[in-house]
């Protein structure tokens, strides 16, 4: 067993001085739950609709789980003192799930199926596999004891029990949850409305015939998916020319229609990085600009007239990075979940890992197998490249290196990111 410090927020070294006023993650993770609040708009819709929601009021037991005792298993009900010196009973009648089920008759036993009610005057089941059937008797093989195999009524949960509470996000087993508790109908928040504003003037859809100097747009399908993954629904997909003015306008116009808006590229400091100058002609509210992390550095927070607007890099690694940590924590706060937290874990490193001290970097890894004390052992690319999304093919998460360190060895401990659909969110 390898006992392992908690892992802390702030553990990435970022606060470390910089030549750049940056923050930390922990710094603008703080910054953002602070500025983000949850919408306030309700609706009450089918369970079956409901993946992915965040549920907007406690889910309670409408009645007691289970309802009723029910037997554990296939096998024969009968009351345990009618069975001296081990005498074969009569088997009258059986007990079926779904169905109305009678008395037992005293000195006799009920055939009955895993799941079916107990009838009235047995205490106990026995499983098919300690029987002997005999025609129309039973002969028992071993030990028997009151109330084995019985799966008494409430004894899961009594009714009126909360079951999941307002905040959490509906997954598979959450679902699952709410139809035990008999609730076909769930109130959840309302699913943030995304617009995603796309620059570069170089920029083509996929697919398209590229001319000179054009490249494929990597970002617009990618964060579409990234923003469904995270519970959002993209209501507008816009690419923006670079342009000033024409920033300006387009974000105006989605922060007035939405409850996000999210901007791919020109968030640096370019002559034509206008994301930064064109939210400042707007006026809106600086909530932060600039991490010190790898690869990401420029992104960016603001806050329009209530809608938190969010400034990815345009490289797309950057974007999909700053996403997954700034990104889906944006999300999270505007559907009102609650409790979430990052899914991170320690491991261990497959090699010796070299790195420019200065910023926390964020770099793919893949997860090669476990060491003798059961831990995860992964290999990791040598640097990030903004620009290249093959990095993350093989990845199954991030590692963080902190940004005083310059030489980890094989076998240090590493802080590992999950990536994807089921990845983190900063809360």
């Amino acid at each position: 067993m390898v006992l392992l410090d908690r892992i802390e927020t702030a553990a990435c070294g970022c606060e470390a001085d910089h030549a750049q006023p940056l923050l930390s993650v922990s710094e603008a993770t703080d910054r953002l739950r602070a500025a983000v609040a949850p919408l306030i708009q309700i609706e009450t819709i089918p369970l079956g609709a409901a993946l992915g929601r965040v549920l907007a009021r406690d889910v309670a037991a409408a009645t007691d789980l289970p309802r009723f005792d029910n037997s554990g298993m296939d096998g024969y009900a009968l009351r345990a003192g009618d069975l001296p010196n081990g005498a074969g009973l009569p088997v009258l009648g059986e007990a079926c799930a779904g169905a109305p089920v009678g008395r037992l008759t005293p000195g006799s036993a009920m055939r009955i199926n895993t799941g079916a009610p107990v009838p009235a005057g047995a205490d106990t089941v026995v499983m098919q596999e300690q029987v002997r059937r005999i025609g129309d008797r039973i002969d028992i093989d071993g030990q028997v004891r009151p109330g084995q195999n019985i799966r008494r009524r409430g004894e899961d949960r009594k009714c009126g029990t909360i079951l999941l509470s307002a905040g959490t996000r509906l997954d598979a087993r959450a679902i699952g949850v709410c139809a035990a508790a008999g609730a076909g109908r769930v109130a959840v928040r309302r699913a943030p409305d995304v617009a995603l504003l796309l620059t570069g003037d170089e920029v083509r859809p996929a697919g398209e015939t590229l001319g000179s100097g054009a490249i494929w747009d990597v970002n617009a399908p990618m964060l579409a998916a990234a923003i469904t993954e995270a519970g959002g629904r993209v209501a507008v997909v816009r690419h923006v020319d670079d342009c000033r003015q024409a920033l300006i306008q387009a974000i105006s116009e989605a922060a007035a229609k939405t409850d996000l808006v999210v901007t791919s590229g020109g968030v640096s400091v370019g002559e034509r990085d206008h994301v930064r100058p064109a939210l400042a002609a707007l006026a809106a509210r600086t909530v932060f600009s600039g991490v010190a992390i790898k690869p990401g550095k420029p992104i960016t927070l603001a806050m329009l007239d209530g809608t938190p607007v969010l400034g990815l890099p345009g490289n797309p690694m950057s974007a999909y990075v700053t996403w997954h940590l700034f990104g889906r924590s944006v999300l999270a706060r505007l559907a009102g979940e609650r409790g979430a937290s990052t899914a991170r874990r320690h491991v261990r490193a497959a090699q010796g890992i070299t790195h420019k001290p200065g910023r926390c970097e964020y770099r793919p890894a893949r997860i090669e197998g476990y060491d003798s004390d059961g831990m995860e052992i992964v290999h990791c690319q040598p640097r990030t490249e903004s620009a290249r999304m093959s990095q993350l093919l093989s990845a199954d998460g991030l590692v963080l290196i902190p940004a005083d360190a310059d030489i980890l060895h094989r076998g240090d401990l590493l802080e590992f990111l999950p990536i994807g659909a089921a990845g983190p969110r900063r809360m």
